[in-house]
């Protein structure tokens, strides 16, 4: 008898924690057609200031069906901190970033408030994955993209380039490899006993 175990993935519509921090992995390749729209953030913040600001997640290849999963998103920042309206229920805190809930994986737009650090001579980065999803309750189909940006405070003098983002392999693409070897090695083994 043979088995063959391949790794389990699956849709997380009630939000993803740090995991996301290198993206979407979960639901393929980056794909640089699903746009990410931030609209509301300042191009540099003063002290302890508050900026309304909204992430928008748009795909042509992904069309949204009401009532259905529609898109996700992870946040992470190096400074400063988010806040959102919990009365919408779109969105939470969860391992030290921000996301989506489930009835926040049947929109794909967000609406938060940054609030500035206190020493406007540094800097945050935000690191963003969007995911525009089918509505399929699997990782197939779906569309995610991620960026970082930094806003400098006003009268911080640095670097203004955000560290690129790291598209090394991950822990899950070599257990995902490792896997799709053994199931190779184990069907040329079949073949070869036959």
């Amino acid at each position: 008898m043979f088995v063959l175990l391949l790794p389990w993935a699956s849709s997380a519509p009630q939000g993803i924690g740090d995991i996301a921090g290198q993206g979407c992995i979960c639901h393929g390749s980056l794909d640089t057609s699903t746009e990410l729209i931030l609209v509301g953030l300042p191009a540099e913040f003063e002290s302890n200031t508050s900026y309304n600001f909204s992430l928008e997640v748009r795909s042509s290849k992904v069309s949204i069906s009401p009532g259905q999963e529609a898109g996700g998103f992870r946040i992470d920042i190096s400074s400063g901190d988010l806040q959102f309206n919990n009365s919408v229920g779109h969105i939470q805190e969860l391992e030290e970033g921000w996301t989506h809930t489930d009835s926040g994986n049947k929109v794909r737009v967000w609406n938060f408030v940054y609030i500035s650090p206190s020493d406007n001579t540094t800097f945050t980065d935000l690191t963003i994955n969007g995911n525009a999803v089918n509505g399929n309750g699997q990782s197939t189909g779906d569309a995610w993209n991620g960026t970082i940006i930094r806003i400098p405070g006003t009268a911080y003098e640095g670097d203004l380039e955000p560290p690129l983002k790291d598209e090394s392999l991950g822990a899950l693409d070599y257990a995902v490899g490792s896997t799709a070897l053994v199931g190779l090695l184990a069907l040329v083994f079949i073949i070869i006993k036959d």
